[in-house]
């Protein structure tokens, strides 16, 4: 059975000046997004205002291991843009949960 996770996102300070330079890394970005989400994996995702490089992904795992693996497979991480505080945590989700297969 699955578990929601909540993966709390920060870049790191130099992902600005890497994106200019590397145009690619944000559409890298965004197919993995859309193909985590394709797979079921991906809830939600977004990032918090003002942006600031910070943000929140909602994933479906097995496992806190599994959560992290797939964390780990984003193009951020690849390519270093993903800060070392990116915070993994289960998430029960109590009001709402019919909206998510994995938060009951």
């Amino acid at each position: 059975m699955s578990k929601l996770f909540a993966v709390v996102v920060a870049t790191v300070p130099a992902y600005y000046e890497y994106k200019k330079a590397h145009p690619e890394h944000d559409q890298d970005q965004l197919a993995w997004f859309h193909e985590q989400q394709e797979k079921g994996i991906l809830l939600c995702c977004g990032p918090f205002f003002p942006h600031d490089g910070t943000g929140l992904w909602v994933i479906q795992a097995e496992n806190e291991q599994a959560a992290q693996a797939i964390v780990n497979s984003s193009p951020r991480v690849r390519d270093g843009m993903l800060a070392d505080s990116a915070r993994v945590v289960e998430w029960q989700v109590h009001i709402g949960h019919e909206r998510f297969q994995g938060g009951k």
